[in-house]
């Protein structure tokens, strides 16, 4: 049995070395809005729970793309950290990055949308204020992620405009697949081959 999905995934990769040959790379700096959906965490201070949660801010990223696989980065600074009294106890700091596949499902006419999917590796850092309640809470926190989005990008030549919208689902308190960073962006894609 393993000898036999060793024949096929060693088959599979090298069906695949052509296709990679011939893929085009791409680069993408892009620049939008980070949108924090569901609880950042569930904080248990003696009878009380405190639900934290962030408000989104500004995102940069930066996606470089071979065929169908994409690497993927973005860094969003300077979210506000609030308790459930809406005040704001901290900031907090997001580093993602994801590696996919990227389908293209529709032809191109014009504007090519796509999909993509993978997984990634969020890491999320805290600056709190000074807070009793927040002493179990870590200053910084890494995650597993599944990664997903949407998009489309125009190209003109080498260069192109591209908007997508991924989002990092990670793992809640409760251990469901609850907490949401979402990033809604924009760039400038070049192809550094082809037209």
């Amino acid at each position: 049995m393993r000898h036999s999905l060793s024949v096929f995934l060693g088959g599979a990769a090298l069906a695949l070395v052509p296709a990679f040959a011939s893929a085009q790379i791409a680069i993408t700096p892009l620049a939008g809005a980070y949108i924090p959906a569901g609880d950042l965490k569930a904080v248990q201070s003696g009878a009380e729970t405190a639900v934290l949660e962030r408000d989104g801010t500004l995102a940069l990223g930066f996606n470089l793309e071979f065929g169908m696989l994409r690497g993927s980065l973005a860094y969003a600074s300077g979210t506000t950290i609030r308790d459930a009294d809406e005040e704001q106890i901290g900031e907090g700091n997001v580093l993602t990055a994801a590696a996919d596949i990227v389908f293209r499902p529709l032809p191109r006419i014009l504007v090519q949308p796509y999909l993509l999917g993978g997984v990634g590796l969020k890491n999320v850092n805290f600056d709190r204020d000074d807070t009793d309640l927040l002493t179990p809470f870590p200053d910084d926190d890494s995650d597993l992620a599944l990664h997903a989005g949407i998009g489309a990008d125009l190209m003109l030549g080498r260069f192109g405009i591209v908007a997508e919208l991924t989002d990092y689902i990670s793992k809640d308190e409760a251990g469901d697949w609850g907490v949401h960073d979402a990033f809604l962006m924009a760039g400038i894609k070049y192809r550094l081959g082809g037209n």
